[in-house]
């Protein structure tokens, strides 16, 4: 088990960077994330995360179907990992997993190779106002994490006579300004407690534009028992109307500067340019403070990561 996060090891005393990405919309194939990868090159991340969706009800031919928008996480994870050899991190989601779903599901990563995940609860189905989990699954994340645990001791559902046990290292999500569904800071904060108490060896936390959300963060965490890796999730704003949506979506404050700069630009390209700037910012103010790893929300969008990059010397 990489019990000490090998990749989390700084290279050349620079410290790591990771990426998230999502798999491709349904039907349209690998092309544009050969394409994002191969621009990366000669750069390579310490480790790639890669989203999973949970399926939604449409109405077709007056029935409903469940369909999934971005199917093909553990194909897009398969793929990194033995053509491009990479530390993939696969996103395990407890919504619309039953507990036997979700194991069958470890056991497949499992059998792949792919020994580190991010265990989320995941957002509410499309359509849905808030998350309802399967009724025969997993509410919180928490108990995600505990049936991961168990399975690392060779503790099925069934009664598996020798069971070989699993040897996963389990990430967990913390969001710096409060999840949205959260009465308050501090209940957030004892539900990410519970997180780590169940076994998680690391933290990525929600994206925000004011490093000292993060550093006000990880102050509060250590306070509270919380001793592991805290990893930075850093989004560059790439068009103007992201200083109006994000803000809405993630529960994450655009700090005033950033947000007047953005909104007086004549379009989205003078847009990108501003969010490229103030990520160098961030990374640089990041890196300076001691972070273990910079995990970027790339949305599969290679130019404004490549430039990012660049500004910090990266590639």
């Amino acid at each position: 088990m990489e019990s000490d996060l090998d990749f989390l090891n700084k290279i050349h005393d620079r410290i790591p960077v990771s990426l998230e990405i999502l798999p491709p919309n349904r039907g349209l194939g690998l092309d544009a994330i050969h394409s994002f990868f191969q621009g990366l090159t000669p750069w390579k991340p310490a480790f790639v995360s890669v989203t999973y969706h949970q399926a939604f009800k449409v109405e077709e031919n007056e029935s409903r179907i469940w369909n999934r928008k971005k199917p093909g996480t553990i194909g897009v994870c398969a793929m990194l990992k033995f053509q491009y050899g990479l530390k993939v991190i696969p996103h395990v989601i407890c919504g619309g997993f039953s507990s036997f779903e979700s194991e069958d599901f470890l056991v497949d990563i499992d059998y792949l190779g792919l020994n580190t995940i991010l265990a989320l609860r995941g957002d509410p189905k499309k359509g849905d106002d808030e998350f309802k989990h399967n009724r025969d699954g997993h509410r919180y994340a928490s108990e995600l994490v505990d049936q991961v645990m168990r399975l690392n001791k060779g503790e099925y559902m069934e009664d598996v006579k020798e069971a070989k046990p699993t040897s996963f290292v389990v990430g967990v999500a913390a969001y710096p300004e409060k999840h949205r569904e959260s009465v308050d800071m501090d209940s957030d904060m004892q539900n990410l407690k519970k997180k780590v108490d169940a076994g998680a060896s690391f933290i990525i936390t929600q994206m925000f534009f004011d490093n000292q959300v993060y550093f006000d963060f990880v102050e509060r965490a250590r306070k509270a028992g919380i001793t592991i890796p805290i990893i930075p999730g850093l989004k560059i704003i790439t068009t103007k109307r992201q200083v109006d949506i994000l803000p809405g979506i993630f529960h994450t404050m655009i700090p005033s500067e950033l947000y007047k700069s953005i909104d007086e630009c004549e379009n989205n390209s003078e847009a990108c340019e501003i969010g490229i700037k103030h990520a160098i910012s961030q990374f640089r103010g990041l890196e300076e403070y001691g972070a273990p790893c910079i995990h970027l929300f790339s949305m599969n969008n290679l130019s404004p990561i490549t430039s990012l990059l660049k500004g910090v010397q990266r590639i």
